[in-house]
């Protein structure tokens, strides 16, 4: 895993992906002001009040707090909108390193929607199921990180490997393999997670989770076969 990374911070200097980062960089920063000016409209439409002291700390007060609000976002949406490249960040890196694969077929609409969905549903049950936990770790000192990284590590290992995967096998084979190597994507989501979660490296860490995730999956250990039925164990 480490090496992944490895070779994922070098595919960075790529001259293909480093256009997909200034790519997203602008289209999120055209959404943030998009956002910003209409938070800006909405709020001078809403200062018209009978108190003109009132409605000038509404807009100077609520400008302010547009702007940092989207300051505070902007890693957020630029994450959004770099992930409608991660299937060509994905072929980028493969053509790069593994040429022998040839040209993936890609992800057929149904099927990713179906794999969206599906971890949309992960995503919120799991959360739900670990709501007592974030509770106490209110109480706990470290918990709190440990629970972060961990859950959503899970969650990103299994999301980035699947937008790698489905590009060259079929559902049933991603899910038995991600079955059978769970620990390793696991562990790959959450040093995706945390470099998510460090300033200047978060707006990178799509573009090297997806290239790190590529690496990986070409070093995963195959699924054991099932043994024949009525075979001796």
């Amino acid at each position: 895993m480490i090496r992944a990374f490895e070779l994922a911070l070098k595919d960075l200097g790529d001259p293909a992906l480093r256009g997909i980062v200034l790519q997203s960089l602008g289209l999120a920063l055209v959404a943030q002001i998009t956002i910003a000016v209409l938070a800006w409209w909405g709020l001078q439409s809403f200062a018209n009040l009978q108190w003109q002291w009132l409605n000038d700390a509404i807009r100077w007060l609520g400008g302010a707090g547009v702007s940092v609000l989207a300051l505070m976002l902007f890693p957020a949406c630029f994450g959004i909108v770099i992930s409608v490249f991660l299937e060509r960040i994905a072929d980028i890196v493969e053509s790069k390193h593994y040429p022998a694969l040839g040209k993936a077929p890609g992800i057929p609409m149904a099927v990713g929607i179906r794999s969206g969905l599906g971890f949309f549903a992960t995503l919120i049950l799991l959360n739900l199921a670990m709501l007592p936990f974030y509770l106490l770790a209110l109480f706990v000192a470290g918990l709190g990180a440990l629970l972060f990284y961990g859950v959503n590590g899970f969650l990103a290992g299994r999301e980035y490997y699947e937008q790698v995967a489905l590009r060259r096998r079929p559902p049933a084979d991603v899910k038995t393999w991600r079955s059978a190597n769970t620990g390793t994507l696991w562990l790959t989501g959450a040093a995706i997670v945390f470099l998510g979660t460090i300033p200047i490296l978060n707006l990178f860490a799509p573009v090297l989770g997806c290239a790190a995730m590529v690496h990986v999956a070409q070093k995963l250990r195959p699924p054991q076969p099932f043994p024949p039925t009525g075979a001796r164990q």
